[in-house]
């Protein structure tokens, strides 16, 4: 099966997940990232969702009960992730028909889309599929990337969405500001980042779970900004 890679911005849109089991409420942790409105309906929940049921939420809504064709209506994407295969079928042909892309946990040759392992660090995300043929192949790959691509790509990137222009703006040779970007990308760069983080908390980089406070993630990100403008200086008198 042949799948075209593809970032969607699902924020505002309507996303439906129908069932609430185990892999329904991964789904639904991943799309709450990204700002969709999600409907959720199943007869009973995974007893996870209870920290979620707040009935006061602007940004997902819990349907207790059946599937019904209506609730199809006016959504973006759908999920079919009940434990009943042919419930998951049914979905997905009533959403064929109405032009809705739908992805179905136990089937991927039926499915529009399938969901690949992610693993994201700020504005950088990486994925890993196997084509639905070996799931635990692509788990051990994120797992792979988690450890290879740390927080302090989280920390470049975020410092870049401001610095970029920039440097653009300031800098009038367009084969400079190529080095610098190159230099600033590069895996010396990256782990004299790595260094900077370890010198402030070294308990950053020993879980890829870790999310630093406020007030630590700003000290860190100042300290590797002084580094981006002493680089940039550096290859600026280079030039001369």
């Amino acid at each position: 099966m042949k799948f075209y890679p593809i970032n969607l911005n699902l924020k505002d849109k309507k996303v439906l997940i129908v069932g609430a089991g185990k892999v329904a409420l991964r789904k639904f942790k991943r799309l709450l990232q990204t700002g969709a409105q999600i409907k959720i309906i199943a007869p009973k929940y995974n007893q996870k969702f209870a920290v979620y049921r707040n009935p006061e939420s602007k940004k997902y809504i819990f349907l207790e009960r059946k599937f019904q064709e209506k609730d199809l209506i006016g959504q973006f994407l759908v999920f079919a992730a009940t434990d009943n295969s042919e419930l998951n079928q049914r979905i997905a042909l009533l959403a064929r028909e109405k032009n809705i892309l739908v992805n179905l946990i136990d089937n991927a040759e039926l499915s529009d889309f399938t969901v690949p392992a992610m693993v994201k660090r700020g504005e950088l995300l990486l994925t890993a599929a196997s084509g639905s043929n070996l799931p635990a192949l692509s788990k051990n790959i994120r797992k792979k990337l988690e450890s290879d691509f740390g927080l302090e790509y989280e920390f470049l990137l975020d410092i870049m969405s401001e610095k970029r222009q920039r440097i653009i703006e300031d800098i009038d040779s367009i084969e400079l500001r190529k080095l610098i970007f190159r230099e600033i990308a590069s895996a010396d760069f990256l782990a004299k980042i790595r260094e900077i983080i370890a010198d402030y908390n070294p308990q950053i980089l020993d879980s890829s779970d870790y999310q630093p406070e406020h007030s630590e993630y700003q000290t860190v990100k100042k300290a590797i900004e002084k580094s981006i403008l002493q680089l940039i200086e550096r290859k600026k008198y280079q030039a001369e």
